[in-house]
């Protein structure tokens, strides 16, 4: 049966401690409150002298004051014993005691859904290292001048006023660089914001979201915090889809949200088009492109929104220089993107996203200079790796190189003692041995392919 207070009425699990007198109980909390008083206000009228205390049920002359609760009156000679008692509890610790705050504590637990408590938290290794080539962000900085332009456009941002609810200048520059209209235009505090309010706002049938493995972890990671059964589909051997098997699920599950990373997200490479068409035109519910390395690889689907009403293109700008600003961009029909807009939090764009974003797209081709050197340093370091001996290396169609290796955990260990960091992907299955190097600059590649050469050949 829960305590309860008989002075403020919290019960015992929202203190840490609490002493019962028969039908009485007293916190921990009260006892010093009570205690102050009766030290502080001695000859005020908040207690009186004389009166029958409720704890022992005796009646006090003025010589041992009452104090008289709302409920409850406790007089100075059963404040002093329960305080003890607390004193006693707090010292020793008996267990029985230990024991109930345990059990707070599991019922805390109990309340979480078991397929969150199995969950592993998103994380990624942090170390110091001053070459970084394990987040597939880009190398390279921007020139002073456009520097210079970001930093006037954020002088004017009025920091004491909410930020532009809609982001319309943003969605309007994105109108008119996509030729959609701005309505299909949606805007996510990264695209993890717009991967929740996508499962949020269509997972609502059959419940279940259907997914390749291996791929980007955060939409089994969302789905399942959202509530959602998640279906996983091995790719091929070539990390190809298996299409035969995916329509097999959807015919069967019939799910309510398809999540497909092309280029896909460890592997590097772009599913095959005929396929992905196949799954759009085989699903009843919502398919999900997510087009977050399409700089890199020159193939996307923007296209075919206007043939597939059930379509959806995400894309990032973590990707292309700007991963700091947390904006992912969301390409649909408008009867999608007005059910996203239903769930989308309120100025969920930030006035200094906005405003850095809207600079870059109006000196866009410095980005795609950018983005030709990654391109050209991608092929580079994969015909370098490829005569690394001990190192297989799979096709790519991102800024990154997925690639196996003996002993990864020991490669990884290695390379970040040399000062460099990629990402360890070693777990048991498809990607048991395997890593994932981001493609830096011509200075960061060259020293990445010297440590691992010389750490192979030791």
């Amino acid at each position: 049966m829960e305590v309860f207070c008989s002075f403020c009425e919290l019960s015992f699990s929202e203190h840490t401690q609490i002493v019962k007198r028969g039908s009485y109980a007293v916190c921990a909390d009260c006892v010093s409150i009570v205690k102050e008083i009766f030290a502080e206000f001695e000859t005020s009228e908040t207690y009186e002298g004389g009166g029958v205390c409720t704890i022992c049920g005796k009646h006090h002359s003025d010589f041992n004051k009452v104090f008289k609760g709302k409920k409850v009156h406790i007089c100075n000679t059963c404040l002093i014993d329960i305080e003890d008692e607390l004193t006693e509890m707090k010292q020793s610790e008996p267990e029985d005691f230990i024991s109930n705050k345990s059990e707070i504590k599991d019922d805390i637990i109990s309340r979480v859904r078991p397929e969150i408590q199995q969950l592993k938290a998103y994380s990624v290794p942090h170390y110091n290292c001053s070459i970084k080539l394990d987040g597939n962000e880009s190398p390279f900085d921007l020139s002073s001048d456009i520097r210079q332009k970001f930093q006037d456009k954020v002088n004017s941002v009025l920091l004491n006023r909410y930020p532009d609810p809609g982001a319309d200048v943003l969605r309007n520059k994105l109108s008119r660089m996509t030729g959609l209209l701005p309505d299909q235009v949606v805007l996510g505090n990264g695209s993890d914001e717009l991967i929740e309010m996508i499962i949020r706002g269509f997972a609502g049938g059959s419940g279940k979201v259907l997914i390749p493995v291996p791929t980007f972890s955060m939409y089994k990671l969302s789905s399942v915090t959202l509530g959602h059964e998640v279906i996983e589909s091995e790719l091929d051997e070539k990390f190809d889809l298996d299409l035969g098997n995916f329509k097999k699920h959807i015919e069967e599950d019939d799910p309510d949200v398809i999540f497909l990373a092309s280029p896909n997200n460890p592997t590097g490479n772009c599913f095959s088009r005929e396929k992905i068409i196949q799954i759009i035109e085989s699903s009843n519910g919502v398919v999900v492109v997510d087009e977050a390395y399409c700089d890199f690889s020159g193939v996307a689907f923007l296209d075919q929104l206007s043939d597939y009403p059930n379509l959806i293109i995400l894309r990032t700008m973590s990707k292309i220089g700007f991963a700091s600003l947390r904006l992912g961009m969301l390409f649909a029909s408008k009867k999608i993107t007005e059910t996203i807009n239903k769930i989308r939090l309120p100025y969920n764009i930030n006035s200094l996203s906005q405003a850095v974003a809207e600079t870059v797209l109006d000196n866009y081709e410095t980005i795609r200079s950018n983005i030709s050197t990654i391109i050209a340093e991608r092929r580079r370091v994969f015909e370098r790796m490829k005569i690394i001996p001990g190192v297989e290396l799979f096709s790519t169609d991102a800024n990154f190189i997925l690639f196996k290796i003996n002993n990864a955990d020991r490669i990884y260990r290695d390379l970040i003692e040399k000062d460099i960091l990629i990402r360890n992907f070693n777990s048991p299955g498809r990607l048991e041995n395997c890593m994932r190097v981001t493609i830096g600059t011509q200075q960061e590649n060259d020293a990445f392919l010297k440590a691992l050469t010389g750490i192979l050949s030791s």
